[in-house]
C-alpha cells in the first residue's frame, strides 16, 4: 500500500541503481530486515537490534504522523533486493525538510547506495519551491555517520539531546545557490552547446524526424492567436515547426550562440513570429498561465533539476493549454538503460540522465497533467556524425568506442548497435513524445 501523504513528493523516486518507494505502515513486516539492518547504528541509538514487526510498525506510524512524513523502502533496481529504509518529513514546514532516518543494511554499505539515496531525496526536496534547507541529526558518537554526511556537503551545527537522551549534532544542507552543482551543470551545458551550436543547426537528426510532423499536428490544436514557448530550443527546429500555427513563438535557450542560430534560421525561413529569449528552464522569466503551448524536444536529459524544470513549464502554461515533451528514453532494465546514459555522458559531459517512460508518466501525473497522447520514435545515429557533432576530444574517442564494443548482448540488441570489422558504424535509440493538457482551474 502506498503512502497517501499530501506533500508534493512523488511516491516513487528512481535512480541509476535504486528505487525509493513511499510506503505505509501496512508494510512494516517487509521492512523489519531494513530496520534491523545495521546493528552498530541501533546499538548507538539505544534501539534493540532485534526489532519486531510491531515495533517497526509503531516507528513507521510515528514517522508518517510528522508533517509531510514519508517512509521510503529502498530497493535495488536490478533484482529488487531490500537495501534499506529512510524516513523524511517537512518540519518545521514549510521551509525545511528533515531526513529523520537512513539505514543501509550492513551487507550493502560502502557501495554507494546511501549516497545515491541522499542525492535522490535532495533532488526531490529542492525541486519544491518551499524547501530551502535539508536537516538531520547524528549522534556525536557515530563518527562514521558524521563523516558520511559531511562528505556529502552537510554542515555541522548545534548539539542537542534526542528523545532517548543521547547527544546528537544537527547537520544541514542549504538549497543550492548560483555556485552550486545545478549552476555547474548549467554552465557545462552552456559551454557544450556554445561550441557546437552551428553543428546542431545543420544536424539532420534535429532538423528532421517524423516526430516533428506530430509536433506540428499538436500545435494545430492551439488557438491561432495563441502564444507558444519552446524551451531549450537549441537551433530552433521545434520552434520553426510550430510557428505556422500560432501568432507568436518564444524560443528560449541558455546559450546565446544557439539563439543566434535560431534568429538566422527564422529569418531564412521568413518566420517573423519567432522571437528569442535567453532563459534557464529552472527559472523561466515569464508570468504564470501565459502560454497556450509549451514544448521541449531532445533536451530534458540535460536539465540539472528535471522535476523543477517541468514544474516551471507547467507554471507558465495556461489552464487548458498544452505541454509537449520529446526526449530520449531508456528501457526499464537498469543495466541496459545505464548503458545508454553512460555512453551519452562519455560523448557529452552535459548529459545527465535519460528517463524511462514510466518515470515520464509519473512526472506528468505528479504535476496533475492530463496526458492525451504518447508516441514512440526510433532514430538511427551514424556514429561518426554523432561523435563529430559533440566535438568529442580525440583522447576520449577510444574510451567511447570501447564502451560500445564492450556492450552487453542485451544492450547491443536494444540499441541495434552496428559494428563492422571492429568499428562502430551506428546505433538506434528511442524517443518518447508525451503531450498533455493543464487542467482548467
Amino acid at each position: 500500500m502506498e503512502s497517501t501523504t499530501n506533500n508534493n513528493l512523488p511516491d516513487e523516486i528512481r535512480g541509476e541503481r535504486i528505487l525509493l518507494r513511499s510506503v505505509s505502515h501496512d508494510l512494516a513486516t517487509d521492512l523489519v530486515p531494513a530496520y534491523n539492518g545495521d546493528a552498530h547504528f541501533n546499538a548507538l541509538s539505544g534501539i534493540s537490534t532485534d526489532l519486531t514487526p510491531a515495533a517497526v510498525e509503531a516507528d513507521m506510524i510515528e514517522s508518517l504522523g510528522m508533517p509531510g512524513g514519508r517512509v521510503w523502502r529502498i530497493t535495488r533496481l536490478s533484482d529488487g533486493v531490500l537495501l534499506g529504509v529512510a524516513t523524511t518529513a517537512l518540519v518545521p514546514p514549510p521551509k525545511n525538510a528533515w531526513i529523520a532516518l537512513l539505514i543501509i543494511r550492513a551487507e550493502y554499505q560502502r557501495q554507494g547506495y546511501g549516497t545515491e539515496t541522499v542525492r535522490l531525496l535532495e533532488g526531490q526536496f529542492f525541486a519544491l519551491p518551499e524547501v530551502s534547507r535539508i536537516g538531520l541529526g547524528v549522534q556525536v558518537t557515530n563518527t562514521g555517520a558524521l563523516a558520511f554526511w559531511q562528505s556529502l556537503g552537510y554542515i555541522p551545527g548545534l548539539k542537542r539531546r534526542d528523545q532517548h537522551g543521547s547527544e546528537v549534532i544537527t547537520l544541514r544542507n542549504d538549497r543550492p545557490d548560483q555556485t552550486s552543482l545545478q549552476s555547474e551543470i548549467t554552465a557545462r551545458a552552456q559551454a557544450q552547446f556554445g561550441k557546437t551550436a552551428a553543428a546542431y543547426a545543420t544536424s539532420v537528426g534535429h532538423a528532421s524526424g517524423s516526430e516533428l510532423q506530430e509536433v506540428a499536428n499538436i500545435a494545430a490544436l492551439a488557438p491561432l492567436e495563441g502564444i507558444a514557448l519552446d524551451v531549450a530550443t537549441g537551433a530552433g527546429h521545434t520552434a520553426f515547426a510550430i510557428a505556422p500555427y500560432l501568432r507568436q513563438v518564444v524560443a528560449s535557450d541558455l546559450t546565446p550562440a544557439m539563439l543566434e542560430e535560431v534568429a538566422r534560421g527564422a529569418s531564412a525561413r521568413g518566420l517573423a513570429n519567432v522571437v528569442t529569449v535567453q532563459a534557464d528552464v529552472h527559472t523561466l522569466p515569464f508570468e504564470d498561465d501565459f502560454f497556450d503551448l509549451v514544448t521541449v524536444r531532445i533536451a530534458p536529459h540535460h536539465f540539472a533539476a528535471l522535476p523543477l524544470a517541468l514544474r516551471e513549464m507547467v507554471r507558465v502554461t495556461r489552464p487548458g493549454g498544452i505541454l509537449l515533451v520529446i526526449d530520449n528514453i531508456v528501457p526499464e532494465d537498469p543495466e541496459v538503460g545505464n548503458f545508454l546514459n553512460h555512453v551519452e555522458r562519455l560523448r557529452d559531459p552535459s548529459h545527465l540522465r535519460a528517463l524511462t517512460e514510466a518515470e515520464w508518466r509519473q512526472l506528468f501525473e505528479d504535476n496533475h497533467l492530463d496526458i492525451f497522447e504518447i508516441e514512440h520514435y526510433r532514430r538511427r545515429h551514424d556514429y561518426a556524425d554523432w561523435v563529430a557533432r559533440a566535438q568529442v576530444p580525440s583522447e576520449e574517442l577510444p574510451i567511447l568506442h570501447a564502451a560500445f564494443l564492450g556492450a552487453s548482448e542485451a544492450a547491443r540488441a536494444q540499441y541495434q548497435v552496428e559494428i563492422v570489422d571492429g568499428r562502430m558504424v551506428a546505433f538506434t535509440d528511442l524517443k518518447l513524445l508525451i503531450a498533455a493538457r493543464k487542467p482548467m482551474r
